[in-house]
């Protein structure tokens, strides 16, 4: 046993010459003596540097939010907010996707989808189909929503043709003199004006409470893309633009939840 630890303690006195030389003529460039011995102390001091590095960068960094260490215990209040502002953002993007996928089939004039996968929302579709099915009593005029919502008329006129939605008639047209005012119903932000060759000239704005309001076959736009107006402000002028167009007058549409709603249910004309 003593002859073996003599051999051991031999080697780790061993000295090592760790040569570097120049590949063309072998010339001697650096020279290092080593010793096992302080190599492994050298190996350990380097280890011990490295976690004590780990350590404060975990401890004293934003990195603990994503490996939690003892001293992190405080921030769980910051880790809250932090999941509320997350939920916030999924929030904001579910809104940003069904603004889009309304712009989309409102732009398209397609037929109104229904997302049978979707129970909420095809329990909305059929509540709003529901609630904008003429009376007996009362042909003309659906029965209005609980809720109530100021919204001022786009342009004063005669109706000639309703929402149905059988027929892909996702509005009401409103016949009016040609360069008549048309005006916006509500507060919001203009999210599209443009031209589009079904609907010609269109205005279409974002509205609180999930309102979005089209117009439709217009002469002139006066607001454009991104511009906040308020309600009874000047938006469009009536027209005769657009394939679908056969007269002077405003194709209107009211919008809910990404879901096409009758505007006879909400607007007194």
């Amino acid at each position: 046993m003593g002859s073996f630890r003599r051999k051991i303690a031999n080697k780790f006195k061993n000295r090592y010459r760790l040569i570097l030389r120049q590949d063309d003529n072998l010339e001697e460039k650096v020279s290092i003596v080593l010793e096992p011995l302080n190599l492994v102390l050298l190996v350990c001091g380097g280890f011990f540097l490295f976690g004590s590095l780990v350590y404060v960068l975990l401890a004293y960094t934003p990195l603990n939010y994503i490996f939690p260490t003892k001293s992190a215990k405080y921030t769980s209040q910051e880790q809250y907010e932090m999941i509320q502002k997350i939920d916030s953002l999924e929030i904001y993007l579910e809104q940003i996707n069904l603004q889009s996928e309304v712009l989309e089939s409102v732009l398209s004039g397609d037929e109104l989808s229904m997302d049978i996968s979707n129970n909420e929302l095809a329990e909305t579709q059929i509540s709003i189909a529901e609630e904008n099915q003429p009376s007996e009593i009362d042909l003309e005029r659906p029965p209005k929503p609980k809720q109530y919502y100021s919204f001022f008329i786009p342009v004063k006129g005669v109706i000639t043709d309703s929402f149905n939605i059988q027929r892909s008639h996702l509005g009401i047209d409103i016949a009016a003199k040609t360069k008549e005012v048309i005006k916006a119903i509500q507060n919001g932000t203009v999210i599209y004006s443009g031209w589009t060759s079904k609907g010609g000239h269109t205005i279409i704005i974002q509205h609180s409470n999930n309102f979005i309001s089209v117009y439709k076959h217009n002469a002139v736009l006066l607001k454009k893309t991104g511009t906040f107006v308020s309600a009874g402000d000047a938006v469009a002028l009536v027209g005769n633009t657009g394939e679908l167009s056969s007269g002077p007058h405003l194709h209107f549409e009211l919008w809910k939840n990404g879901l096409a709603v009758n505007p006879l249910s909400y607007l007194n004309f």
